[in-house]
């Protein structure tokens, strides 16, 4: 996760793509999957690929709801804009 953290805060967001995407691929009960998750949703946001942003966020709501990261991908949900935009 730390690594991801790391190469987001230096916009290589490849890389932070990459990171945060094994977390929750080798990891999936850590307690640092629902962040990493919506960090991956949010590193989707800044390559500009949206409609992945916005299920991967979704997915957040859904699979950790009641939880910080969730509400955080919930308020990023609704500053993407309208589908097909």
């Amino acid at each position: 996760y730390w690594i991801g953290e790391a190469y987001y805060v230096t916009r290589d967001y490849e890389h932070a793509a990459a990171a945060f995407r094994a977390v929750g691929e080798r990891w999936p009960t850590s307690r640092k999957a629902p962040d990493a998750l919506l960090k991956l949703g949010y590193t989707q946001f800044e390559q500009k690929h949206l409609t992945a942003a916005r299920a991967t966020l979704q997915q957040v709501v859904e699979r950790f709801g009641g939880s910080d990261a969730a509400r955080l991908a919930q308020e990023r949900l609704q500053k993407l804009p309208p589908e097909g935009h």
